[in-house]
This record gives structure tokens, sequence and C-alpha cells, in this order.
């Protein structure tokens, strides 16, 4: 990474820190697309500058894309099957209407059964929407170091990350739908 001592009054208007010691050091972004080493990615001690370490954290990145769009698939097929029950449980336990309780009770006016629809909302189960909840908050997760690993504007991470999705997209994009 570069850095510049600023021990004099020089510009100070982009962005600076402080360390231990008390100078001020320059943090320069590379806002251009490269495929130079040197790039942090998502933690501070994670710095790949070596051609074999490039390609580790590219693997890496792939990998974890990948994953993200298999999660992805997973989210949708848990909510299609949490839906799908509560469709039939609102089916097995509808309200019957007025006229049919009067034709079961003798009555002789002929009435049809008549099926409420299901409530707008499932009901709220905690160990459902706890577990839904888990599951976005990690995809949410993922989808946002995966953005941050793009904002490095490192060539390579990219093109791991786009190959990653789209890799996982043909593998995992059709199930659940």
């Amino acid at each position: 990474m570069d850095s510049m001592n600023m021990t004099d009054t020089g510009d100070m208007s982009n962005t600076t820190s402080t360390d231990s010691s008390g100078s001020m050091s320059m943090m320069i972004m590379k806002a251009y697309l490269h495929f130079t080493p040197g790039d942090t990615v998502i933690f501070k001690t994670i710095v790949p500058t070596s051609a074999g370490a490039i390609f580790g954290t590219c693997l890496i990145l792939f990998l974890v894309s990948v994953g993200e769009r298999y999660l992805r698939a997973v989210c949708r097929g848990i909510n299609r099957r949490l839906a799908q029950r509560a469709k039939r449980l609102a089916t097995v336990y509808s309200v019957v209407d007025a006229g049919e309780a009067a034709t079961a009770s003798g009555s002789k006016h002929s009435a049809s059964k008549v099926v409420t629809p299901a409530p707008a909302a499932p009901s709220f189960i905690l160990s459902r929407q706890l577990s839904r909840g888990l599951l976005a908050g990690i995809e949410s997760t993922l989808h946002y170091l995966l953005m941050l690993v793009v904002m490095t504007f490192n060539a390579a991470f990219i093109i791991s990350v786009v190959l990653g999705v789209v890799m996982g997209e043909m593998a995992f994009g059709r199930l659940n739908r």
C-alpha cells in the first residue's frame, strides 16, 4: 500500500489518518481498474502481494460468490415452503360461511361452501422468522463483503467475483423458482 508521511504542513484535503506515534499518514487510493498487487482485501492484515496469494484470493472470492448464489437459492426454497405451508394451513383451518352452518343444522336453504382466502401475511412463528432473518442477514453480509472487494478496483478480484456469480447462477439459479 502506498503511504506518505505528512510531517510538514502540506495539503491535508485528502483522507488522512493518525497512527500511534502521532504522525499523519495519507492513504492513496487507486481509483482505476488495475492488476497491481498490494490491495487490502476486507481486513487490514489481508494484503496479497505475490502471484500465488492473489490467485488464492481470487479463488476464495470465486467460491464465496458461488456460495452466495447457493444461499440465495436456499432462501427462495425456504420462503416457498413456508408460503405453501401457510396456504395449506389456511385451507385446512378455514372459516366456514354462516350459510353452511345453517344447512348443517337442518335448515332448508342450500348454501355453497365458502372458503375464506388465506390471510395476507402468514402468522408469526418465532422459530421460522428467526431462521429467515438469520439467512437474510448472512446473505446481506456476503453481498456487502463482495461489494467491498469490488471497490478495491482490482480487476482480478472483480473478474473472480463476476465469474463466481455467473457460475453460481448457472448452477443454482433455476432452483426453487
